[in-house]
């Protein structure tokens, strides 16, 4: 039966075009399956903005030009060029291009000339990658899960790394274009949704690890009124210490960047003008990588706040994160679902425990390994940094030695530090704030976990970053070759898709639900009661890894200071 709906699809596809008509001309898509063998309108590599090339490149995104004719957008359009993570052996050094803002539409329905038809609620999926790397491919997000929900499903790519995030720190080049792309593919949603068959009105953006702190930052930014109603963000906010804004830090390194080509770093406007006529590839090789050898964290182009802007040009961040959130009550209460994994940290350590340099290092130099990721933003001196460090391994480790036997306290260290504490922090601002937030917490391990990717294929690290992702999108076959689901991993599919959708359509997760479980937003910032999600189903608790926050809490800037 299976092969005879595959072949009936193929012949229709092969004699019915489907095509869009838009204000900027008409487009010709095609079909693909769902999980489930439906059938799904697929538009990929639609211009969203101009191509950010030659004057356009350091600067905020500007509306795509018409076109004439049928434009064919069967194909997704080229990555926004970056060095590729995780870079595995028969990655190029760099891929991608500089012409990159495209975006893709994902519909089962598409309004029907004289018919009435229910526009459905729009999923907008912004991806991770430190904003360094990463794409809304559909080889790594495609729409065959969620495309079995009544949903439509928009996947973008936005500028990365220097070419994205790079800022002179005033008008010239206030920084922040990766973000301001965001906003633009936005308002091409708003203004042209509709056409394939989604609702303008009812808009859930979702991303994850930076992609979730970009759905934070849209969330407190003045640029994004009415553009969106709901948020999702897996496993990073912009409370999180590697998400915050770090305007020294972006500008030394466009300095370098500069100096590196030959380029003067004063004044900003002979700075931006001779980096327009390096080669966009020559940037990205002297862009530093968010994860180095042996695990190790190495800073790159973040957010910042902008200080001064052109005339005609907006303000992204005006104040940092915590300042918008305090002073601007009211302004980011659109229904949240906010969590992390288990395991976030094994992004970090599957790599680290591939060495035994790096382990032997741990162990002998355990402090300064800290000092130097976790801890360099802190205002400490050297050696108060050096005895915090030593508290962080009494926690974790008392008297053990760090090897492959105590890998997951290092998983849980970099999971707190990185994600959970700063995840933790930004519910109980929201919620205090008054907002309706939706608390989760991902521990289930299927088949397949991305620590094999980032560094270790052979040992269990638990649930690690991005492994959530599994069971919203299928698995990139590239990564993950000839890859198959066990029958608990089919489950996990069928409930974060139903979760992940219920949220999209009502604000409520649980709206829908198959079973009696019912996940209540936090009631409080002192309860906190969370849906713990693992290989057993949903299970709603109250205040999630007490003892591990309490520790973080002491060290990072915590949410009860900031609301004091």
């Amino acid at each position: 039966m299976l092969m005879l709906q595959l072949i009936c699809f193929c012949l229709l596809t092969a004699v019915w075009a489907d095509y869009v008509d838009l204000p900027h001309g008409r487009l010709q898509g095609h079909r693909l399956l769902s999980r489930k063998v439906r059938e799904i309108f697929s538009f990929q590599g639609i211009p969203y903005a101009k191509p950010p090339v030659g004057e356009l490149r350091f600067q905020p995104p500007q509306p795509p030009e018409p076109w004439t004719g049928v434009l064919n957008v069967t194909k997704v359009g080229p990555d926004c060029i970056q060095k590729p993570f995780p870079k595995l052996p028969s990655s190029p050094e760099i891929e991608g291009d500089e012409d990159c803002l495209y975006l893709n539409v994902y519909t089962p329905q598409l309004p029907t000339d004289g018919e009435a038809t229910e526009l459905l609620p729009v999923m907008f999926w912004i991806h991770g990658g430190s904003w360094e790397g990463g794409s809304g491919s559909t080889n790594l997000y495609g729409p065959q899960y969620l495309l079995d929900r009544e949903i439509v499903l928009v996947t973008i790519n936005y500028r990365l790394g220097a070419l994205g995030f790079l800022s002179t720190g005033d008008e010239v080049c206030p920084g922040n274009n990766g973000l301001k792309d965001q906003v633009a593919a936005l308002r091409w949603l708003r203004d042209n949704i509709a056409a394939f068959g989604g609702n303008p009105d009812s808009v859930t953006i979702f991303g994850q690890s930076a992609g979730g702190a970009s759905v934070h930052y849209l969330m407190l930014s003045e640029a994004n009124r009415g553009l969106f109603h709901r948020g999702i963000s897996e496993s990073g906010a912009a409370t999180c210490t590697w998400a915050l804004p770090a305007n020294d830090v972006v500008k030394k390194l466009g300095d370098q960047i500069a100096a590196d080509m030959g380029c003067p770093t004063q004044p900003s406007s002979e700075l931006i003008s001779c980096l327009r006529n390096v080669e966009a590839e020559k940037i990205v090789r002297h862009t530093p990588e968010f994860l180095g050898e042996g695990g190790h964290i190495n800073t790159c182009f973040v957010p910042v706040v902008e200080s001064a802007v052109g005339e005609d040009d907006e303000i992204f961040i005006s104040k940092t994160t915590l300042e918008t959130i305090l002073s601007t009550p009211g302004q980011y209460l659109v229904p949240w679902m906010v969590g992390f994994n288990s395991g976030d940290g094994a992004v970090i350590a599957a790599r680290m425990f591939q060495s035994e340099d790096v382990i032997q290092k741990l162990n002998k130099d355990f402090e300064e390994v800290i000092v130097n990721e976790l801890l360099s933003w802190s205002k400490e001196t050297q050696t108060e940094k050096r005895e915090t460090a030593k508290r962080i391994r009494e926690f974790y480790f008392g008297d053990k030695p760090i090897s492959k036997d105590t890998r997951n306290a290092m998983v849980e260290v970099y999971t707190d530090s990185l994600f959970g504490t700063g995840m933790e922090s930004a519910v109980k601002i929201h919620t205090k704030a008054g907002a309706s937030v939706y608390y989760y917490y991902f521990d289930y391990r299927g088949k397949n976990s991305y620590s094999a990717i980032f560094g270790d294929p052979t040992e269990d690290y638990g649930v690690c970053h991005m492994d959530e992702l599994m069971y919203l999108f299928p698995e990139d076959n590239y990564l993950f070759p000839n890859s198959t689901k066990t029958a608990k991993d089919d489950e996990m599919v069928d409930i974060l898709t139903t979760l992940w959708t219920n949220f999209s359509r009502t604000g409520n997760p649980t709206s829908q639900a198959s079973n009696s479980v019912k996940w209540p937003p936090v009631s409080s910032s002192e309860v906190m009661e969370y849906c713990h999600i693992d290989s057993t189903g949903l299970h709603v608790e109250r205040n999630l890894l007490t003892d591990r926050f309490k520790l973080w809490s002491s060290i990072l800037p915590s949410a009860d200071d900031i609301m004091d």
